[in-house]
């Protein structure tokens, strides 16, 4: 069974560049979900493996909120963000790993393999 990665990311772009990715290394995509509110959309069917989570996330639930409860739940979070200053006021103790956009494809798959194996 592929390891269940839940995308959560309101850019289409970086979002389907991601997912293609994730794909060619033979995860299985949940999402990708463009709000915290899809977010937990995808959650209600499905539980994933590790989530990558924008901090940024337009709308009412926001990266951090959304990776929070994630976490709470069990799930490794990897923030992706092109500022960290919020996560690591606000957010560090929810991030199993965080990831500067523009994301590298060896550093993604690296990064979710070390997540996974401590998870």
């Amino acid at each position: 069974m592929s390891v269940r990665v839940l995308l959560v990311e309101d850019d289409r772009d970086f979002a389907e560049s991601v997912a293609l990715n994730l794909a060619e290394a033979g995860y299985a995509l949940l999402g990708p979900a463009t709000s915290g509110v899809d977010a937990f959309r995808v959650l209600e069917h499905q539980r994933p493996d590790v989530a990558l989570v924008d901090v940024y996330l337009e709308g009412q639930l926001d990266g951090l909120f959304v990776g929070t409860q994630l976490a709470e739940r069990g799930v490794p979070v990897v923030y992706l963000s092109g500022r960290f200053e919020r996560v690591l006021r606000e957010g560090r103790e929810h991030a199993a790993a965080m990831l500067a956009k523009p994301v590298d494809a060896h550093d993604l798959v690296a990064t979710l393999q070390r997540v996974l194996a401590t998870a």
